[in-house]
């Protein structure tokens, strides 16, 4: 008998089929614009057709090294892969692949464009996440800023093991409220986990692995400047605001990652992209 995390949600067509697929030192990535995304974040699904929208940053892809169930929700066929992180850019152009700025999608400059196109087009979203004091200040923002959208929310700390009461209790609350689009914000790898074991049963169209999306969005995580972004210096402000948290994100895994992906490549024969 499968387990709940092994079961694949059918889909009308395979991602691979609609947006560009590159495949390098065994992973996937889905290098698309903006716009791609809010469309492919919005089109109409049938019933069972689902997504996991993860991300692809040097943190996110070190952690994947280090985590079996994170790295199989990135293999997963359901799983859109975005560039998050602008490093990815400039690794994925030097393997031969035109991959370009506007290709780096990060959740900072389009998640308040996806709340507002939700409000357009009557979706409605759930964030399973944070701290109560988060999710008080991100709804009450996004209440007032789009009257009409129908969101709601939760707070992430509870037992994740499969056979969690606490986790069950907060699935049954998010299918109870039938969200068009289910954001968890738990922190890698935990979010991860938590969608890899429990997506089967989560009655969401689309799942974002969000992070710390809504706490910048409800103002708890100062923001860095959108030129830095641009121009992949976003680190450099993090860790001008948090070193000690953050010294051996930015410092030391970029090594790790690079060593874990170089023995990745080795053990993986690379494919083209599709």
């Amino acid at each position: 008998m499968l387990a709940s995390h092994d079961i694949v949600p059918r889909s009308s067509e395979p991602l691979s089929s609609r947006m560009w697929e590159v495949r390098a030192f065994g992973l996937r990535f889905h290098p698309v614009t903006k716009p791609q995304l809010l469309d492919e974040l919005f089109r109409p699904r049938e019933p069972g057709d689902r997504m996991v929208l993860g991300g692809a940053n040097l943190h996110g892809l070190y952690v994947s090294c280090l985590d079996q169930e994170y790295d199989r929700l990135l293999q997963a066929p359901e799983t859109l892969v975005i560039v998050d992180g602008m490093p990815v850019v400039p690794m994925l152009r030097m393997l031969g692949y035109k991959v370009g700025r506007r290709h780096r999608t990060t959740w900072l400059d389009w998640f308040p464009d996806a709340l507002a196109r939700a409000e357009r087009e009557g979706r409605s979203v759930y964030i399973l996440g944070h701290t109560a004091d988060i999710l008080k200040e991100g709804l009450a923002k996004a209440r007032a800023k789009w009257p009409a959208l129908r969101i709601d929310g939760a707070h992430g700390f509870f037992n994740i093991e499969e056979q969690s009461v606490e986790a069950a209790r907060a699935i049954d609350r998010v299918n109870a409220f039938k969200p068009d689009i289910l954001f968890l914000g738990m922190g890698m790898p935990r979010q991860e986990q938590f969608a890899y074991r429990f997506r089967s049963r989560i009655d969401a169209p689309v799942i974002g692995l969000g992070g710390a999306a809504f706490a910048y969005f409800a103002g708890f995580e100062p923001t860095p400047p959108r030129w830095m972004g641009r121009i992949g210096l976003e680190w450099l402000y993090r860790l001008a605001a948090s070193p000690r948290r953050l010294a051996f994100r930015y410092l030391i895994e970029p090594g790790l990652l690079a060593f874990f992906l170089i023995r990745r490549a080795i053990r993986t024969p690379r494919a083209g992209a599709s």
